[in-house]
């Protein structure tokens, strides 16, 4: 009973991002829901590969640090594969060619090796996995969606409405293999934490996160239009905004894991306005009306 709830949770995740594509009436609309979806299906996928790469080569002594808990090299790796990965994103979506993909691509992967080399030398090993897992997860659903964004108008407000469907992407099919898990006896969780712990407020906090950045990422794209910023001043607010969304992630992350029940209203209140001010400011909304 519990596999079929998780399965029939996974179906509702599924047709709200449905509804949310059939009520944008933007051009190209299957072919587009059908890349964003297949690009946070891979995303989730491949970071699963890279934990069972991990123990697979620790299984076989083919690593020569221990995997728990995260260590310098372990992150090392870790930072090399989300690079590549968001590489491959690159030039699959044929947006190499974009010099705003590169700088956000550059700034956003040596941030990353700054937060993860200081974390370490400062000594927060205990609460690095939540913080690399983090990082990558924005770091990849940010550029997947930029990479996409990237075939229309860079500047337009789609960047807010393609975040929210990876996000939604990338939840679906990562309760999809938390269910994998629960069938193959992995995962330990009830159905009540399954379903409303990741169905509903982690999907939530995915939306959120990833929101928030493009939420500010629009924002300064149209300050850009208005009046130009200089290189520094642009970089200053790609990593803020990136900051702002890893910061929500890893804050919620951190809060379940030391049990604080009271970030699930946030999650709540705050999944509800952003996903209403990001689908207010989005113009697909209007284009099937005019």
């Amino acid at each position: 009973m519990q596999i079929v709830w998780a399965i029939f949770w996974c179906i509702v995740l599924g047709y709200f991002r449905i509804w949310l594509v059939q009520h944008l009436f933007f051009k190209d609309r299957t072919t587009f829901s059908l890349a964003i979806f297949g690009t946070s299906a891979f995303l989730v996928i491949a970071l699963y590969a890279f934990s069972r790469m991990l123990q697979y080569l620790w299984t076989h002594n083919l690593l020569d640090f221990p995997l728990t808990p995260p260590s310098l090299p372990w992150f090392g790796y870790f930072l090399l594969y989300c690079g590549l990965l968001f590489l491959f994103l690159i030039l699959f979506q044929y947006a190499y060619q974009k010099k705003q993909i590169w700088f956000l691509f550059g700034s956003r992967l040596a941030m990353f090796a700054v937060v993860g080399i200081l974390g370490f030398q400062v000594g927060l090993q205990a609460i690095m996995l939540w913080v690399m897992s983090a990082y990558a997860e924005e770091f990849l659903k940010i550029g997947a969606t930029e990479t996409l964004v990237s075939k229309k108008n860079f500047y337009s407000s789609d960047v807010l409405f393609f975040s929210v469907l990876v996000a939604l992407g990338f939840s679906i099919v990562e309760n999809i293999f938390y269910v994998g898990q629960l069938v193959g006896g992995e995962e330990s969780s009830n159905i009540i934490s399954l379903v409303v712990g990741r169905g509903i407020f982690a999907s939530l906090l995915h939306l959120i996160a990833t929101g928030t950045i493009a939420l500010l990422l629009y924002k300064l794209y149209q300050r850009v239009v208005l009046q130009p910023l200089s290189a520094f001043q642009k970089l200053l607010r790609v990593l803020g905004a990136m900051l702002a969304g890893v910061g929500l992630h890893l804050g919620y992350n951190l809060a379940v894991e030391y049990a604080q029940v009271w970030v699930y209203v946030v999650v709540v209140i705050g999944g509800y306005f952003l996903l209403s001010y990001i689908l207010f400011l989005s113009d697909e909304l209007y284009k099937g009306e005019h």
